[in-house]
């Protein structure tokens, strides 16, 4: 039970080069053992750079944690051709790469435009506030609880079920402006 992770991942990298930026980087790659959303969400965002013809950069991090994010962004930054946009795996990673990105004297998104995905309180409420995939939390909730019943009742069977829930692009500061 989750969102469609190579759908969201693609969205917002989409709307992240419907906003004319054309070096978009990838911050969050890890080796599939460790995480399953990975690499659907590089799945994702390789998709909707190949859609337009687009080079790839992809950052691999070990952990999701701000430092993690802040870590990998300054490596990006001290390379030759600096991003115009991020894809951070997760709103933390995109927290940290902000951090590292405006202490570089950096602008967000006027240099920059950056974006994560789950939709934390975090990214709401900082400056500026963070464009990220929300998933339907209250779907998700929904499903689960449905699911649980089902099992509680006998009704589920055996097999394995793929549900997925919704999720809406939340565009905000660090892709529009203010």
């Amino acid at each position: 039970m989750a969102i469609d992770n190579v759908r969201a991942a693609r969205d917002v990298t989409e709307h992240l080069i419907g906003l004319g930026r054309t070096r978009v980087a990838a911050l969050g790659a890890q080796d599939s053992a460790v995480s399953g959303t990975a690499p659907l969400r590089l799945a994702g965002y390789r998709e909707a750079l190949a859609a337009h013809g687009l080079p790839e950069t992809v950052v691999r991090v070990e952990r999701y944690r701000r430092a993690d994010g802040a870590a990998a962004m300054a490596g990006l930054l001290t390379g030759g051709d600096r991003p115009d946009a991020v894809f951070c795996f997760n709103d933390l990673l995109a927290l940290g790469a902000l951090r590292a990105i405006l202490s570089r004297g950096l602008r967000v998104p006027e240099d920059i435009a950056l974006a994560g995905l789950d939709d934390i309180e975090d990214g709401r409420y900082s400056t500026p506030t963070l464009t990220t995939v929300a998933p339907d939390k209250a779907e998700l909730a929904r499903i689960a609880v449905d699911l649980l019943r089902r099992r509680i009742d006998g009704r589920s069977g055996h097999a394995p079920q793929e549900v997925r829930a919704g999720y809406r692009l939340m565009a905000r500061e660090s892709t529009l402006g203010r």
